[in-house]
């Protein structure tokens, strides 16, 4: 099970001290803490909470089939933004987007 950013402390920390990645309609915040797994946050921007619920269920579920068996025991705090066409573009799409972040993540963190 995958481990969520709650924190209002953790937030203040990634956006203070942590780095920003942009990847199409992807926007990844994150900050490299000394030890323990990856902790994650997914948010939306959308104006309908609709669409802002889609967007978060997309990325977790891209995050979590295609990425998270690899970044479980990463020490990464990551906040995933996605834009408004996140809810409609195609998954296959979004999966090269966040794997974009992620490999720029790595390079930089």
């Amino acid at each position: 099970m995958m481990e969520t950013l709650k924190r209002e402390k953790d937030f203040a920390r990634l956006f203070e001290k942590g780095q920003r990645v942009g990847s199409g309609p992807l926007r990844l915040f994150f900050y490299r803490r000394e030890e323990g797994p990856v902790r994650v946050c997914f948010a939306g921007r959308s104006k309908k909470a609709v669409r802002r619920n889609r967007i978060r269920r997309r990325l977790r579920e891209a995050f979590r089939v295609h990425y998270y068996p690899t970044w479980k025991d990463k020490p990464f705090d990551l906040f995933f933004l996605g834009e408004e066409s996140v809810a409609s573009v195609d998954f296959a799409s979004l999966v090269l987007w966040m794997g974009e972040l992620l490999e720029r993540v790595e390079r930089n963190g």
